[in-house]
Parts: structure tokens; C-alpha cells; sequence
């Protein structure tokens, strides 16, 4: 079997305090780049950061990030990349996304002199739209949640899995379907999540080992045999072992906070990490090969399309536990009075022409990082950091200050003129950019198939003549691939072609 081991490196972190950035970078990261450039040299990993933290490291401990850049020249590293300050993707809007996605991919051409091919989407969030803002910046890889997708396509693992409660923080106690470890979902890549992106599910039934073994919570030999039952029994396509908090490869991470409200303990340094690393890289080498994110996605694809509800996130629980906070709460109406005063008043102005682009820029690079989802979190009666809440209020000011500056550069130019959409449109057009797929149903996910559906009924309900019966047609069509889909018995409720 092939592993992927992805190691998940965000100095954004809640409970990381300034002062223990290079602590942190020192005892975790160059722990692992050390561990397996010096004692593995053939084993293939995944080092995955944000912008921030490159940027960080960059300034900070120069020496490991040359560390960093040499793995990846070598071939031995694949580095990922990451939104640049750790929003919520589901919970910021798509324009927002895109740009943080830029800010990190900028910052990775800069220090590492290239930008990465796969990406982390954090707390694996999921709208509709977050995949094309990892693909617009120029991603090709994506990592999804295995349990997010299972509960949306399958009706008998969802009745068990589905959490029924919004804001639970995480899902970790509620009970497990009885999960055939050869489900082809955990093991082979997804084609064209969005057209030109490609991705693999990461799986909590295998991934929370990891945290377990490096806190001395469990023995070795329960991670690895948690590896050996999930690598299922038919060798095809890849299994991701590890792709969690890379803090937790050093430190005690945020473990003591989250779980026992001890915020003595947070990211203290575990002098026995390289050894633990060393026993583990050379258990799995023995079960298997390791090999990067982007190989495993290259594997031989299942052939359905990746959807996911709206909402949903990793751990089984929901976008909405980051929202609801009462941080987010207070934050989140800030920010959005912002971008709609930029937005209604300015966008068109500034950002058409060239001579504001670096005011552009600096507007929305402050009002990404001040959705950064650590200054968040944890929910009550966890308390939130306060070092990671003046982080992000030293954001939100800032954002207010560009705004301010736009609003003085443009005190005697004439507002945008708005233009009200005025075509003519026929009347059985449906209105509603849903898919930027073919026409080939089979490739639609359900979420794609409900619009189109109801597009064709427009077709027939308001269409005439060959505009009717084309979506008498493509009714019937639709329905066909609901019941291949597995959704019968159904009420018929197709149109005769007579």
C-alpha cells in the first residue's frame, strides 16, 4: 500500500503565543525535516503550511526554511500550500477565499521561490464555491474529508454518522458506521472536484492515531495496527496516515487546552519526538511506500463526482461551530459592514485601475487575516487566547485604516455608477450558474443535479417547441441517473415523450 503523510504546520494556531513561534518551529518542524531528510532520505513526505507561517519562518529561523526549501528540491518534500491566515473557508465569501489564496501563493514564490501544486483546506469547510477558490489561485490538489463525503452520497453510513446538532465543536463521540476498510473512497483520488482540481479524502478513523501516539496516549503498536486494518486488503491506491497539526510532532500542542481546559500545557516541547517519528517512518516503510499528496492523487481515480453539503466540515460537525463563537459573533458583522462599504463604494474604482493595486491589496490582505479562524476559537466554555484575539482585532483596525485610505484617495471622485441588469432574457432561462462541468450527467454532483433539474423543468414548463422538448428530454435524463444513483424506489414523476 502507498501513505501519504502530511504534516500540518499553522503558527496561527489558538494558545500559540508570539514568543514560542521559534520554540515551536524548532521543536516540531525541524524535528520532522530532520527526521526524514537525515534518517530516511528515500521516504517521500508532505510538509503543509500557510503564508503566515512560511513568512514567519522566513524571519525567524531562516535555517530551517532552507531546511525546508532543499527537501523540496531534492523531490523528497512535497510542500502544500494553504490559505495565508487560516480562514474558515466556508464561512468567509468566495472573493474573500480567493484572495487569502493569492497572499499565500505571492509569499510562497518569494521564500521558497515556487508555488505548490496541492492545498489544505483548513478544518476541511465546504461550500460549493471553496473549491474554485483553490483552484483559481492555481492549485491543482485538494485535501477532502472522507467522512463529510460519505455522510452526503451514502444514505445508510449517513443515518449513522450525520450530526444532528450545528454546533457541536466536534464529533468525535458519536457513533461509527461499520466501515469496510477496502471502501474505495478512503484509498483512490477524486477527478475535477471543480474542472482542473483533484483531490483525496483524509479520514478521522485513521488520522486521530497520529495525535494519540506523539502525546504517549497509545503505543506504537495501536497506531500501526489501525494502519494495517484501514490500508483494507486490495493494495490498490493510497492510504493518508498522518494530516493533522504537525505541532503535535514536538510539542503537546493544543491537545491539554481542547480536552482539559489546561492552559499550562499548551505546546510544551517533548524532547522524544525525533525518536517517536524515527520508530514510526520505519514501522510504515516495513507495511508500505510513503509517497507525496499530489502522487496519490494521480492514482487511478473512482469514477463519482465529490460532493458535499453546504456547511459541512471535518471531525463531523459543521462550518457553523467556527461561526457561532461568541468572538465570531461579535467580529463577523465588522467585517462584513466593511467589505459592503468597499465593496458598494469603491471596488469598481480601485480595483480597474492599476495606480491603487498595492491599496487594493493591503485592504483585502487585512480583511483576510482578520477572519483567521484561531482568534475564534475554542468555543465556551473553553476560553479563547487572548494574544490570538489581539492578533485578530490588530487586523480588523487595520482593514479599517486601508478603508479609510480608499475613502480619503477617492473623496472627490463620482461613485460607481450602478448598472441594473436590463437584458432581455428568455423566459424559461433558469438564471443560476450552478457547474462549470459538460453535459454529462454522470459527472454532476448532487448538489448539480438538483439545479439542472429544475433548469430543465424551466426549459419545459416556459420553453416552446424544440426549447420544450429539450427539457422534456433532459428530465427524463435526470431522473434516470437519480435511480442509477441508487435513489429508488422513487415517485416517477417523469414527463412522456409523447
Amino acid at each position: 500500500m502507498n501513505y501519504v503523510a502530511i504534516f500540518h504546520a499553522n503558527l496561527n494556531y489558538a494558545y500559540l503565543e508570539e514568543h514560542k513561534y521559534e520554540e515551536v518551529i524548532h521543536a516540531s518542524y525541524e524535528t520532522i525535516l530532520d527526521v526524514f531528510t537525515q534518517k530516511f532520505p528515500q521516504a517521500k513526505f508532505v510538509f503543509e503550511a500557510s503564508g503566515f507561517t512560511i513568512e514567519q519562518m522566513a524571519k525567524r529561523t531562516p535555517t530551517v526554511l532552507r531546511k525546508l526549501i532543499k527537501a523540496c528540491e531534492r523531490g523528497q518534500c512535497e510542500f502544500m500550500g494553504a490559505p495565508y491566515a487560516h480562514p474558515i473557508m466556508a464561512n468567509v465569501p468566495e472573493e474573500d477565499g480567493r484572495w487569502s489564496n493569492y497572499f499565500s501563493m505571492q509569499t510562497y514564490q518569494k521564500r521558497l521561490g515556487f508555488k505548490p501544486e496541492s492545498s489544505w483546506n483548513p478544518e476541511c469547510t465546504w461550500m460549493q464555491y471553496v473549491p474554485r477558490t483553490f483552484r483559481d489561485a492555481g492549485y491543482k490538489y485538494l485535501t477532502l474529508d472522507f467522512e463529510s463525503y460519505m455522510t452526503c452520497n451514502d444514505k445508510d453510513y449517513g443515518w449513522v454518522e450525520r450530526t444532528r446538532a450545528r454546533d457541536i465543536g466536534w464529533g468525535g463521540n458519536l457513533p461509527m458506521y461499520d466501515l469496510d476498510p477496502n471502501c474505495k473512497f478512503l484509498h483512490q483520488p477524486f477527478r475535477n472536484i471543480v474542472p482542473g482540481l483533484h483531490g483525496m479524502c483524509r479520514s478521522d478513523r485513521l488520522i486521530g492515531k497520529y495525535v494519540g501516539y506523539f502525546l504517549g496516549r497509545i503505543p506504537l503498536a495501536t497506531y500501526l495496527d489501525a494502519i494495517k486494518h484501514w490500508s483494507g486488503t486490495t493494495n490498490k491506491g493510497a492510504t493518508i496516515i498522518i494530516a493533522d497539526d504537525a505541532e503535535y510532532t514536538g510539542t503537546t500542542g493544543y491537545f491539554f487546552v481542547k480536552h482539559h481546559r489546561d492552559y499550562s500545557r499548551s505546546f510544551s516541547v517533548d524532547p522524544a519526538a525525533a525518536e517517536k517519528l524515527e520508530k514510526l517512518v520505519t514501522a510504515v516503510q516495513d507495511l508500505g511506500a510513503l509517497v507525496t499528496f499530489k502522487e496519490a492523487c494521480e492514482l487511478e481515480p473512482v469514477a463519482e463526482p465529490f460532493y458535499v453539503e453546504d456547511r459541512f466540515a471535518w471531525h463531523r460537525t459543521y462550518a457553523d461551530a467556527w461561526a457561532g463563537t461568541p468572538e465570531a459573533r461579535a467580529w463577523d458583522p465588522i467585517l462584513a459592514d466593511l467589505r459592503k462599504q468597499y465593496k458598494e463604494n469603491y471596488q469598481p474604482l480601485v480595483e480597474a485601475d492599476p495606480q491603487y493595486r498595492a491599496l487594493v491589496e493591503k485592504f483585502w490582505f487585512h480583511m483576510t487575516n482578520a477572519a483567521n479562524s484561531d482568534g475564534r476559537w475554542p468555543p465556551p466554555p473553553a476560553e479563547t487566547c487572548p494574544f490570538n484575539r489581539a492578533w485578530v482585532l490588530k487586523e480588523i483596525g487595520a482593514t479599517r485604516r486601508a478603508l479609510a485610505h480608499v475613502r480619503r484617495l477617492l473623496k472627490n471622485v463620482p461613485p460607481p455608477v450602478r448598472i441594473e441588469d436590463t437584458c432581455d432574457k428568455p423566459v424559461w432561462d433558469y438564471g443560476y450558474h450552478y457547474t462549470e462541468k459538460n453535459g454529462d450527467l454522470r459527472v454532476l454532483t448532487l448538489y448539480e443535479l438538483s439545479h439542472h433539474l429544475y433548469a430543465a423543468y424551466r426549459k419545459f414548463d416556459d420553453g416552446q417547441a424544440d426549447i420544450k422538448e429539450d427539457g422534456r428530454v433532459l428530465i427524463n435524463a435526470i431522473y434516470d441517473e437519480f435511480t442509477r444513483r441508487g435513489m429508488a424506489p422513487l415517485v416517477d414523476r417523469r414527463i412522456p415523450l409523447q
